[in-house]
């Protein structure tokens, strides 16, 4: 590991730095080489999710907040160092950002209640059919209710079957499942067309014809809230932390969730880390042929 030589070198003569943290960085930086070695992948192709990827490698193994806080450091100026030498053409590691220390919990929704409030029994008007595919959107996709506000009817793709998340710093792309496909079919050629304003672009509409408001589609989701008989404190990002963490806890790789939703470091996935280790702990109490 030539390079890594050379940045160690660079750390002690250039940057002046002491020896104790040259070991440490030394430490971290040979820890996070011999994870790309095993996934077959060269320093120079890594990406921002392979370095998300590693970092939460990391917290499943149980390693200390502090001593990833400490890891990310020492990758964020190994990037920097290959950056600005030539030796690779960007720098992932730039937007990465450490774990806060404090650990936050997240309401989800239990996949019982995600059945009860998707449930509707009947679809025989257009706004039944366009709330059905508003619920199966935020759900199946995980994005944020003011980015599904602010989508237009030529960010969805039923062909690829995706749909484009136009925000500035959260600009995605989506696919959609099999069945969020259906319902935000149906409401495009069955519904759409009879709720809304010709000169109107946006994808959901309210019953005046118009881009519905944030407030008017938080407004919509209490409602059914209320139908399904869910006792909760429902708020906004819900149905987005129901979405990811149920993915997670059937296997999904939590790089692949953290891209779809948009979550561009370490710090916004720690909930969802904390949410399954807890659930994973139940499982192992409840479960276990020795408790």
């Amino acid at each position: 590991m030539e390079v890594v030589k050379k940045y160690i070198n660079y750390i002690k003569d250039k940057k002046k730095l002491s020896n104790n943290t040259v070991l440490s960085y030394y430490t971290d930086i040979k820890k996070y080489m011999d994870y790309l070695k095993s996934i077959n992948l060269e320093v120079s192709d890594v990406v921002e999710n392979d370095i998300i990827g590693y970092i939460i490698n990391l917290e499943k193994d149980s390693v200390s907040v502090a001593t990833v806080s400490r890891m990310i450091s020492s990758i964020k100026s190994f990037h920097d160092y290959l950056f600005l030498n030539h030796i690779t053409d960007n720098n992932p590691a730039k937007t990465i950002k450490k774990p806060k220390v404090e650990k936050h919990e997240v309401d989800i929704l239990t996949e019982k209640e995600i059945e009860a409030l998707l449930n509707f029994p009947k679809l025989n008007t257009p706004k039944l059919i366009r709330d059905k595919a508003i619920f199966e959107v935020l759900y199946g996709t995980g994005i944020k209710v003011s980015e599904l506000v602010d989508m237009d009817i030529e960010d969805v793709d039923l062909e690829l079957d995706y749909i484009y998340c136009n925000i500035a710093k959260n600009k995605r792309v989506i696919p959609l499942s099999d069945t969020t496909k259906v319902y935000l079919e149906k409401y495009i050629k069955e519904a759409r067309p009879k709720i809304t304003e010709d000169t109107e672009n946006a994808l959901f509409v309210n019953s005046l014809g118009q881009r519905f408001t944030r407030q008017g589609l938080w407004k919509l989701i209490k409602k059914y809230a209320s139908i399904a008989n869910i006792n909760k404190n429902i708020n906004p990002s819900m149905l987005r932390h129901s979405f990811a963490i149920h993915l997670l806890n059937e296997g999904a790789n939590i790089a692949v969730v953290s891209k779809i939703l948009g979550n561009a470091n370490l710090s916004s996935l720690q909930a969802y880390l904390n949410h399954i280790n807890k659930n994973m702990r139940r499982e192992i109490k409840e479960k276990h042929p020795r408790k």
